[in-house]
């Protein structure tokens, strides 16, 4: 039996609760329509595209030039209009060939903070041919330069912080690019000298492209290489074609499409507004939702960013008011951390039409906080992992809130399998692992072939997250694989507990992992985070109390650790699970 379960396939049955978004979806694939789906195979696997999804990057972001004065990014006191973005790109992209000797297929790193250059960097290195590699900027030493020596690059281009970290090792890079602070080594060079060397400055757009016209860009070409989170382990190197980052982008294009035709009201009062579009960047470049979802979406549709260096919430609550921003995409951490600060009560939130929770399960407080003090906006949640291009399920708007906790919907190219641990299909509606195929999924991963016999199967990505599909075809996410406890041949998902226990007020994150047992084999241990204040008002003994009124009596933790410590978070505000186990677990 098929147990493939896709929303554009039709092999799932319409819920009346799913019907508004199953005929959207209907609508704006239909034969003819600018998300036309249709049929794809490659190496003997089928999968559905968008028909008509740009071919390449360059393509893909090309409708950006026609905005010109227009306001692009922000940050700090740097304000960028799109023409000044493209004169950058393409100065960058005149120097990467003449003055570095980059070609078609070379690596070219990034290895910088949220900055305007780290953008016009990443556009020029695919302008000339070249594969981008974003590194994790938040990394310690060690990972920037396994990175580094993992994707073999040629060119890094970094800010004055990272080069203290990559200059000691150069890793066989032949050139330094610095956004430069300060003095530089005599081996760098400074980016504003590169884009103002008067052999560019003088060049004439149509001089420009003569350089550029010879390079020619295949669909199938490799564009970029990024760095999976590892939380549970050594980031991997995701490897993505020009094909799969335009189907990933185009799907959220098509996804948007469907959600502005579930919500035209809402929609419609905040563009009779008038108010510009302008997004709050919270999350990392260097991460999927931040490069595509964020950075290239707004490229291509005309839209201004306004970068953080690194979250904090007083300054996003300044900006949210300076800015007058719109849409806001965050991880259900950050939203808390708002709800928690006392400067948030005294904002105007009112020109905000879109909040997103990403990167993570919503926990009910947070949902809760959307729904009281974003009462005007969207709000949106989602599913998907960097080896998918972001994609998997989302939704927006009122199913939100009917469906707290879900991930939402299947995205139209996007298929499910939920498979045991022999790699079996289950039933529908039956919790197991979740396997996807999607066009959007990466190419493989660079240099690891273990890892891409052990994950990819027959087109079929093992994604390691374990969920389950409801009677309305809404996805909800369990928990990794990895971090599930099994206790005396019960499974218990940390998360659920994590999530009971995280609605206490007093509690501002929970950590569950597995710790040996000779009686059960395995019990769960939850390490609890609390304000200083609240050290002594919190314990053990409530937690577990709070605990069995909630949920099963298997499911309470054993042990229960309450700290006012904060959490290790990875770049997409992931607790780092490994890290907290090392700091409290005493076996």
């Amino acid at each position: 039996m098929d147990k493939t379960i896709g929303l554009g396939s039709g092999r799932t049955t319409m819920s009346e609760f799913s019907a508004p978004i199953d005929q959207a979806i209907k609508a704006v694939t239909a034969p003819g329509s600018p998300f036309e789906i249709t049929q794809y195979q490659s190496q003997g696997v089928d999968y559905r595209i968008y028909a008509h999804a740009p071919k390449n990057l360059l393509e893909l972001v090309a409708p950006g030039r026609d905005f010109t004065d227009q306001e692009f990014v922000i940050y700090q006191d740097q304000r960028w209009t799109f023409s000044h973005f493209h004169r950058q790109v393409d100065r960058l992209a005149v120097q990467l060939i003449r003055r570095f000797n980059i070609q078609k297929g070379n690596r070219v790193a990034i290895a910088m903070r949220n900055y305007p250059e780290w953008m016009a960097a990443f556009l020029a290195i695919v302008s000339v041919g070249a594969v981008a590699v974003p590194l994790n900027s938040w990394g310690a030493g060690k990972e920037l330069q396994q990175s580094l020596e993992e994707a073999s690059c040629d060119l890094v281009f970094c800010d004055q912080q990272r080069l203290n970290i990559i200059q000691p090792h150069k890793h066989g890079l032949t050139s330094i690019v610095v956004r430069d602070e300060g003095a530089l080594p005599k081996s760098c060079h400074s980016y504003l000298d590169v884009i103002s060397d008067q052999s560019v400055v003088q060049l004439s757009v149509k001089d420009i492209r003569e350089v550029l016209s010879s390079i020619e860009i295949d669909t199938q070409d490799e564009a970029m290489i990024m760095f999976t989170s590892g939380t549970s382990g050594t980031p991997k190197a995701a490897l993505f074609t020009h094909f799969n980052c335009c189907q990933s982008i185009t799907n959220f294009e098509a996804v948007a499409a469907a959600a502005y035709m579930t919500n035209i009201d809402a929609y419609t009062k905040h563009l009779n507004s008038g108010r510009p579009s302008k997004a709050l960047i919270t999350v990392p470049l260097f991460h999927v939702s931040g490069l595509f979802a964020q950075f290239l979406l707004a490229l291509r549709g005309g839209r201004t960013m306004v970068l953080m260096y690194k979250w904090d919430p007083a300054e996003a609550c300044d900006l949210m008011t300076e800015e007058q921003i719109t849409v806001l995409v965050a991880a259900p951490s950050m939203l808390l951390d708002l709800a928690r600060h006392p400067k948030f009560s005294t904002i105007d939130t009112s020109a905000i039409s879109n909040v997103s929770s990403a990167g993570a399960a919503t926990p009910a407080k947070a949902a809760q906080f959307l729904k009281e003090k974003f009462s005007e906006s969207l709000p949106g949640s989602g599913w998907g992992m960097t080896e998918t291009g972001a994609a998997g399920a989302s939704f927006t708007g009122y199913f939100y809130h009917l469906k707290r906790g879900s991930s939402g919907f299947i995205n139209p190219i996007v298929d499910l399998r939920f498979c045991d641990e022999d790699g079996i299909g289950l039933e529908p509606g039956a919790t197991g692992e979740i396997w996807i195929k999607s066009p959007t999924t990466i190419a493989g991963y660079a240099n690891n072939p273990d890892a891409n016999i052990s994950d990819f199967k027959d087109g079929w990505f093992k994604t390691g997250d374990i969920g389950y599909l409801d009677a309305d075809k809404c996805l909800f996410i369990c928990d990794r694989a990895k971090d599930m406890v099994i206790r005396g041949g019960e499974n218990i998902f940390p998360v659920e507990v994590e999530n009971t226990i995280q609605s206490l007020p007093a509690v501002i994150g929970a950590c569950g992992f597995a710790v040996p047992s000779e009686h059960y084999g395995e019990e769960l241990m939850v390490v609890v985070r609390v304000a200083p204040e609240d050290l002594n008002q919190v314990d053990e003994k409530m937690i577990q109390g709070h605990c069995q009124e909630n949920l099963a009596k298997f499911k309470v933790p054993s042990i229960v650790i309450v700290t006012d410590q904060e959490f290790p978070l990875n770049a997409s505000n992931k607790v780092i699970k490994k890290q907290v186990k090392a700091l409290f677990d005493p076996t």
